[in-house]
């Protein structure tokens, strides 16, 4: 059973890191892909931060080299971005569609007043400092147009008290033309002028902020140059990348991806649940089958032919999916050959008693009808005995009545030999001369001279433990049933033999034996009855209670017996428990 265990351990083990090893590579696999989706948006609503933010941690850094996907210089490219990657000591060692007027080293001071202008030369600027796996490392992200700086020009150009002269309008057409944008300038919170080729549609204020912060999900980008002398605000709008949508659930190739291999996730831990309860249900499918057929009392039948094909290979070898439980399977076949045995055992006790109650039906009703009877006839006074009648009638019913009680008697022996309740008196006998006493005492007697009845003892004394009162009465029953149920003239030997370990009292006859059925069941309580014909001395519990007090010596009774051969009873003793024994009771 521990190898079972240890087996179901190890496999639900197994099971368990193979599952944790799928659920992590699905993890990182799920969070990769989450990544590059909140990249991919990142890139779609605001272009520059998502470049900002996403350059820094795709780039590979390999013995003082960068490392770039090719996709990420293009995304440059489109958007009139440069980058340069400053190590430690100020060295650009990375540089990307920078112009060539830009320095190759920077000194703190440089990059102090860059971080707090966000400028260098007249290109705009964004800076990200990175020091988590390659080491520390300053990114400057630069435009290669500066629209502020624009702005600021027309404004100069072609302002006039903060708004567009009317003689400027037509060269600032012509210009935003170019730009195919238009401009629009606020005043204390209203639009009060629009110039060049504009939407038909009125922005509230967080629908123009949305397009300088998420500029991928509008029609145009903004640029803003605020003056604080006028307190106005010049906002130029200008096309955005064509193509470019918001990005909605489902809607987008990555997030589809996420949403098949959640789905192939859920199948594949689906088709993993089904497996299991196919591997471990059909096992106990067949318990239960089992189970009902022990109910029925069918345990000869453990599995069906339909289950020993599902089960076993042609070989006889349990199949792999159901050799987990092969140690349980050994275990049923066992459990049903023991409840087997046990029903076959409960019916022959069942025999056995109903062959006690016709046994004892018997022998009491035999007996009783004779003394009812008499009784009957004394009573009714139609006849008139003479004094040797009475004696002759009173001895008959004096008979029965003793057999009655010595079967009353022998019905308590029985029950006090079964639940142990018989105390024993050992004494330190000489086996010659003891069994030599019983045999003569039948040898003896004068009804049993068509007998012939010899002894065989051993040349040196023998003594043995043994309680005489009890242990007389085993010899009785074996030597008188010996006589009783064979025919005139057979010879009955009584021998006793020696060895060093055991010590045997055999009876033989040259009788007419019995047959081997009779063997099997001669020491049954009442296997058969008892004639109140015979002699009261030949009971049909003799056997059984014989048996019962040679066990209770520590001894045991053999039969060797064939038709019309005779019969050898052999009662054995050890020698050791026999003298040195202590008394049971």
């Amino acid at each position: 059973m521990m190898k079972l265990q240890r087996r179901i351990a190890f496999h639900f083990s197994l099971q368990f890191i193979v599952l944790l090893i799928l659920v992590f590579f699905l993890f990182v696999f799920l969070l990769i892909l989450v990544a590059n989706l909140i990249t991919k948006d990142e890139l779609n609503t605001n272009t520059a931060d998502g470049i900002v933010e996403a350059i820094p941690t795709v780039a590979v850094f390999e013995e003082g080299t960068v490392k770039l996907d090719r996709k990420w210089s293009d995304l440059l490219a489109e958007n009139d971005m440069w980058v340069q990657i400053i190590n430690k000591d100020g060295h650009v060692i990375y540089s990307d569609h920078a112009p060539k007027t830009l320095p190759t080293s920077y000194t703190v001071n440089e990059l102090l007043f860059i971080e707090e202008t966000r400028e260098i030369e007249h290109y705009p600027v964004r800076t990200y400092y990175d020091s988590w796996y390659y080491g520390k490392h300053y990114y400057l992200f630069g435009f290669q147009h500066n629209d502020k700086e624009l702005l600021k020009e027309w404004f100069t150009k072609f302002g006039q008290d903060g708004k567009v002269a009317e003689n400027a309008l037509p060269a600032l057409k012509a210009e935003l033309q170019k730009l195919d944008g238009y401009l629009q300038i606020f005043e204390k919170g209203e639009s009060v002028q629009l110039i060049g080729k504009q939407e038909d549609q009125k922005l509230n204020p967080l629908e123009l902020m949305g397009r300088i912060y998420e500029p991928g999900k509008h029609s145009t980008h903004v640029k803003v140059y605020n003056d604080s002398a006028t307190g106005v605000s010049w906002v130029l709008h200008l096309p955005g990348k064509e193509g470019q949508k918001p990005v909605w659930l489902f809607s987008d190739q990555d997030m589809q991806i996420l949403i098949i291999s959640i789905l192939v996730s859920l199948l594949v831990t689906i088709l993993i649940s089904v497996w299991n309860g196919y591997r471990y249900g059909r096992p106990l499918i067949l318990f239960v089958n089992w189970l009902e057929r022990m109910e029925k009392q069918q345990y000869h039948e453990v599995l069906t032919e339909k289950e020993k094909k599902r089960l076993f290979k042609k070989k006889g070898k349990t199949k792999y999916r159901y050799r987990l439980y092969q140690e349980v399977f050994q275990s049923f076949y066992r459990m049903a050959e023991k409840l087997n045995q046990a029903e076959v055992e409960r019916n022959r006790l069942e025999q056995t008693r109903e062959e006690w109650m016709a046994g004892i039906s018997h022998d009491l009703r035999t007996p009783l009808s004779t003394i009812q009877g008499y009784g009957h006839m004394l009573e009714s006074n139609k006849y008139e005995f003479s004094a040797q009648e009475l004696e002759e009638i009173g001895k008959v019913i004096r008979d029965k009545g003793d057999y009655i009680l010595q079967l009353v008697n022998d019905f308590s022996l029985v029950f006090q030999l079964k639940n142990s309740g018989i105390h024993l008196e050992k004494q330190k006998i000489e086996l010659n001369q003891y069994v030599k006493k019983t045999t003569r005492k039948f040898k003896e007697d004068l009804t049993l001279a068509r007998f012939s009845l010899n002894f065989i003892g051993t040349d040196r004394e023998l003594f043995i433990k043994l309680d005489p009162k009890w242990f007389t009465r085993v010899l009785d029953n074996l030597i008188y049933n010996a006589i009783k149920h064979n025919p005139p003239h057979t010879h009955v030997t009584v021998r006793i033999l020696s060895d060093n370990e055991m010590v045997r009292i055999q009876v033989n006859d040259d009788g007419k034996g019995m047959d081997e059925e009779f063997v099997e069941n001669l020491f049954d309580r009442y296997y058969r009855g008892t004639n109140t014909n015979d002699k009261k001395d030949g009971l049909g519990l003799g056997m059984s209670i014989a048996k019962g007090i040679v066990e209770l010596h520590g001894g045991d009774i053999q039969v060797e017996s064939s038709v019309g051969k005779g019969t050898k009873m052999t009662i054995l003793l050890a020698k050791e428990s026999s003298l040195n024994g202590a008394n049971k009771g």
